[in-house]
């Protein structure tokens, strides 16, 4: 019995999409990408209501094997991993860094560098050691001056460069949604066929070692009707096959930086909506909104600074009463009196919705 020809080859390489928020990394995402997944250009109902990304994106690019990659018949697949710009969404970008291979730092060629174009920078600088520059929103520049501000921010983006180990690292110009958000989808992106050329120029054979304990960075968790529960994320070490077990460990609720609110949404609410908004405890402590916390519209707030000692305290007492209460324990008069007299720790979440935003964005100042 004869064989039949051997599947091609397909190489895999993460490429991280970071930069400043409202630098267009979504929009390039989705000007180069072959295939989307369910988690792609931010197609979650509470990405659009904020308009910005609040989530790793996956999507992919399949090209041509270059030939830097080896000889015979194959493919190579980028893998887009589009990462959040807002500030308060740094540890889902630092999240995003630690899979990548190689970087692509996009960045409005009319403001050039930013705050957080900066952030990303450091952290491509931990994270990987290739990176392509991308500026972006090309088309806003006049015509007839056009080429000479791409001149002008490029020579710009390699000053800043020269003392990082991405010096004389590409910098390529596109507009990856000509006309912004609102134009047709007739309009063709700008620069985007030239970019992929640059990617395919630095993609190399990335180092996966297979060996050690299976370890899964689970990105989303939802259900499919038929199917039960599907996790989706990243392998960080170790290999899994079909019909290997794996265990999900248990997760730790509390600590010195985070806590369990509830009584602020009802059990309907949509937080992933919410999430990235700050909010303020009655002890003083700013945090920020990290997720929804079970079905009941329990939410976890992060504390990027910590919580005081006395807010601990006041945590605790509260915790160890509800315990005592759901066992049908009967607590001492005096202990109850205690207290009772210690203030509930509150949270409280202000932001503005302007009546003419079709969007109703949440604006916190």
């Amino acid at each position: 019995m004869a064989a039949g020809p051997a599947a091609p080859r397909v190489l895999n390489v993460n490429v991280g999409v970071l930069g400043h928020i409202d630098s267009g990394k979504t929009a390039l995402a989705r000007a180069l990408s072959t295939t989307g997944s369910t988690a792609a250009f931010d197609r979650a109902p509470q990405s659009r209501a904020r308009g910005i990304t609040l989530d790793l994106g996956f999507s992919c690019l399949r090209t041509a094997l270059p030939p830097q990659l080896g000889p015979g018949p194959g493919e190579l697949q980028f893998t887009l991993v589009d990462c959040p710009g807002h500030a308060s969404l740094i540890r889902t970008i630092i999240g995003g860094a630690q899979i990548i291979d190689l970087m692509m730092l996009v960045i409005d060629v009319t403001k050039g560098m930013q705050t957080q174009s900066a952030e990303c920078l450091v952290i491509g600088q931990i994270a990987c050691q290739k990176m392509v520059v991308v500026l972006n929103k090309i088309d806003l520049l006049p015509e007839g001056k056009r080429q000479s501000a791409i001149e002008k921010m490029t020579k710009k983006m390699q000053k800043t460069l020269e003392n990082t180990k991405f010096c004389g690292c590409p910098v390529v110009a596109v507009a990856a949604k000509p006309g912004g958000p609102e134009a047709p989808e007739s309009e063709n992106p700008l620069g985007v066929s030239e970019l992929i050329e640059v990617l395919k120029s630095q993609a190399y054979l990335p180092s996966r070692d297979p060996s050690g304990n299976f370890l899964m960075a689970v990105d989303h968790c939802f259900s499919i009707k038929g199917q039960g529960t599907v996790m989706t994320g990243t392998v960080l070490s170790g290999s899994v096959s079909l019909g290997d077990n794996v265990e999900i460990p248990a997760l730790k609720v509390m600590d010195d930086y985070s806590v369990i609110g509830r009584s602020l949404f009802k059990k309907e609410t949509n937080i992933q909506i919410f999430v990235g908004l700050k909010v303020k405890l009655s002890t003083g402590e700013d945090g920020i909104i990290d997720g929804g916390f079970g079905q009941s519209g329990k939410f976890k707030i992060r504390i990027p600074d910590g919580l005081k000692p006395d807010t601990k305290m006041l945590l605790t007492v509260a915790s160890k009463k509800k315990s005592k209460a759901g066992k049908g324990d009967t607590i001492k008069e005096d202990e109850s009196s205690k207290n009772d007299s210690a203030q509930p720790v509150t949270i409280s979440l202000l932001f503005k919705r302007y009546v003419f935003d079709t969007q109703k964005k949440m604006i916190q100042s």
